[in-house]
């Protein structure tokens, strides 16, 4: 490569390691708050506080980024014992640190919590909200990242109420059947719980469809079926025909927006 190439591509090097460099503090951020809720670690604060600063600073301390890196740290670090006081009472750590793990100032604690939050949330505001609206404005300048985004909602969400409708009229043979005690009531929960588990349904199917591994998305319908076999063998036909109508018809939807969001790309259908 020559000088001139070098120099020309100065600018877009720089770029991707500046937005590499803002992508990790915000992954390490998110990273040392979640996990430990994850984890109910909150409720052992002597967990919890400790890795989030330790997990921040190993993110956070090794980039060029003066005081902000430590204004962001302090930010974590009340985060964190802002939402373990919220968490409280706490489990004890011993016999010995019992009158640390029940502070009796349950008021107090929770004041104290906010105004840390508050605080919190402001230099995360003061350090991030310019970086993070100039890289929103990159990534929806991105047609790819648009595409892919607006595929995913329209498959997990915009289809959902023609899903619902589709399975309308073996929903409410199902809850006549559960009124005159044909079918018993567990049967009305599960179908209240197959709105939701239908969003996640297709949101792994869009992922794996778009991405171009329809065996894995395979994996999921087999998956599903596996574990909710138990209550359609219960519910007999009815809710055997509900269930496999919602599926095809979720399955349906996912396979056929994830295909067009693959030829908008200019990518094979499957």
């Amino acid at each position: 490569m020559t000088l001139t190439e070098l120099m020309r591509n100065a600018p877009i090097a720089h770029k991707c390691e500046a937005s590499m460099e803002f992508y990790r503090v915000i992954f390490a951020v998110v990273t040392a708050l979640v996990v430990p809720v994850g984890l109910s670690w909150h409720k052992k604060p002597w967990y919890a506080v400790p890795f989030s600063t330790t997990y921040a600073s190993l993110g956070l301390l090794p980039l060029p980024l003066g005081e902000k890196a430590w204004l962001t740290l302090s930010a974590v670090f009340m985060t964190s014992v802002s939402v373990s006081l919220l968490c409280r009472p706490w489990e004890q750590f011993s016999t010995n640190f019992g009158w640390v793990a029940y502070f009796r100032a349950p008021n107090t604690g929770k004041r104290v919590a906010l105004v840390m939050l508050l605080i919190a949330g402001i230099v995360y505001a003061y350090i991030g909200a310019g970086s993070t609206f100039r890289r929103l404005i990159e990534l929806s300048d991105s047609n790819r990242i648009f595409i892919v985004l607006s595929g995913c909602l329209i498959a997990v969400v915009g289809c959902g109420n023609m899903i619902a409708k589709i399975v309308k009229p073996l929903v409410d043979e199902i809850e006549n059947s559960v009124a005159t005690g044909v079918l018993e009531s567990e049967i009305r929960e599960f179908v209240s719980s197959a709105a939701h588990i239908g969003w996640i349904e297709r949101v792994l199917l869009f992922g794996f469809l778009a991405s171009g591994k329809p065996e894995a998305a395979a994996l999921v319908i087999a998956a599903k079926s596996f574990t909710r076999s138990t209550v359609i063998s219960q519910g007999g036909r009815l809710v055997a025909d509900y269930y496999l109508v919602g599926t095809l018809a979720s399955v349906a939807s996912a396979l056929l927006v994830s295909c067009a969001t693959r030829l908008a790309l200019g990518l094979p259908p499957i």
